[in-house]
């Protein structure tokens, strides 16, 4: 990859626009929320349990629906006003909080209850990533898409850094029952600022209604589309493999904590905090030196990812544990940022959903393959052999495109000054942005 692959850009340069601004705000409020209940949801499962293969069938549970669904799910954002869809999804989340946190506090939560909980948001999640991903286009200038993507990435991420410590410290303090339902109670209450958010955005993204196809035809056609795509393909692909084998890390995460590393919640919760300090990281980057061409950028993070992973399964140490999560994170999530920006570039605005569905199918759709395949591994062999395995596979998968791409015809050189897979201006008619 040559630095002159990469142009300068304003690194919040979307947030000029006041819907997106108000979106982003929102979001970053209610996921600090959820990473403070996925990371006390996992030490509660783990302390209940004692077992890293029912972390991963939690996992398995919470996103077969993904798998599943989610082609639906993206047809259905390409079919509907994506602002209602989602105050319903998220309404729906809301509700699932409320209910954990209250089986946790009464001392009536089992695993049970945990893991149907979890199948219910993993159904209303089949229907919110492809709206929440669609909705970027209508928020942006078209210009201003990619930095979206990536200031998107960011809140996520970003929530990461701070949700565990706060999870962690609960935890701490109130043990590891009522810490737990606590944080469930917390995240419960997070969900008012998305939810005010989605209320107050004057956006028309509903498709006009001779766009609208009948349900399995709309499936039908963003499959031939993509898979009509060699790059797309070969995309998708990548991450299918790295969200199985790679991705699937974090699932092992408590069991690093507590019998890899020896340092309790406290350290759990540094763990993430530090992936998610890498992840903002990478992700800000990213935005800050917009790349004019982006499949270098894709498999040059994709491999330094892999590397760093096979380093953290042999790290000797929780301080070192520390630097390479860093590292994971922020090639992990820049790697992630990069391939869906280049995706929507590829994808006209009514096949949107229906593309980005499969990116999440892609990648976190194939969790429940890669949470049982980690936690199994984990059980037999340990954690630390797990994630080296996984790393190995990844790799694999990063040698043989490699090839590909080294096989495959040369495409025609873009005009100066143009972005790989740059696609016409979409009209603005009817956006209301």
């Amino acid at each position: 990859m040559s630095l002159r692959t990469l142009a300068p850009a304003h690194t919040f340069s979307a947030l000029r626009h006041p819907h997106y601004r108000r979106f982003w705000w929102g979001g970053l409020v209610s996921l600090i929320g959820s990473w403070i209940q996925i990371t006390a949801q996992g030490w509660l499962v783990y302390d209940l349990t004692g077992s890293p293969f029912m972390l991963g069938t939690v996992t398995m549970v919470n996103t077969v629906p993904t798998m599943l669904l989610g082609l639906v799910g993206g047809a259905v954002a390409d079919r509907s006003e994506k602002r209602h869809l989602l105050l319903a999804t998220q309404g729906t989340f809301m509700l699932v909080s409320a209910i954990l946190a209250a089986l946790t506090l009464t001392g009536r939560i089992a695993v049970w209850h945990i893991l149907a909980l979890s199948a219910a948001s993993g159904v209303a999640a089949a229907l919110d990533m492809p709206a929440r991903q669609s909705l970027l286009a209508y928020l942006v200038d078209r210009d201003d898409l990619m930095n979206a993507i990536a200031l998107n990435s960011a809140v996520f991420n970003g929530s990461r850094i701070i949700g565990p410590v706060i999870a962690g410290a609960i935890i701490d303090r109130f043990g590891d029952r009522t810490g737990p339902g606590l944080s469930f109670a917390l995240n419960t209450a997070s969900y008012l600022a998305v939810l005010a958010a989605l209320a107050t955005i004057p956006v028309n993204s509903r498709p006009p209604a001779d766009e609208r196809q009948h349900l399995v035809r709309a499936v039908r056609e963003g499959l031939t589309f993509a898979l009509g795509q060699p790059v797309l393909r070969t995309l998708l692909a990548l991450m299918a493999v790295t969200g199985v084998f790679g991705l699937s890390y974090t699932v092992l995460l408590p069991v690093f904590a507590r019998d890899v590393l020896h340092v309790a919640a406290r350290g759990y919760g540094l763990l993430l905090t530090a992936s998610g300090l890498g992840a903002t990281a990478g992700v800000l980057a990213l935005a800050t030196t917009r790349p004019r061409r982006l499949e270098p950028v894709i498999f040059a993070l994709h491999g330094a990812c892999t590397v760093l992973l096979a380093a953290f399964a042999a790290s000797p140490a929780f301080p070192v544990s520390l630097a390479l999560i860093v590292g994971v994170g922020a090639t992990m999530t820049a790697y992630l940022s990069a391939t869906n920006t280049t995706i929507q570039a590829l994808v006209p605005d009514a096949l949107r959903g229906r593309v980005m569905s499969l990116y999440i199918l892609a990648f976190f759709g194939t969790a429940p393959l890669g949470g049982l395949v980690m936690g199994a591994l984990a059980q037999a062999a340990g954690a630390r052999v797990a994630v080296a395995v996984g790393a190995a596979v990844c790799g694999v998968a990063w040698c043989a495109v490699q090839g590909w791409r080294r096989a495959r015809p040369p495409r025609p050189a873009p005009r100066q000054g143009a972005a790989d897979a740059s696609p016409a201006p979409p009209t603005r008619a009817g956006r209301g942005v």
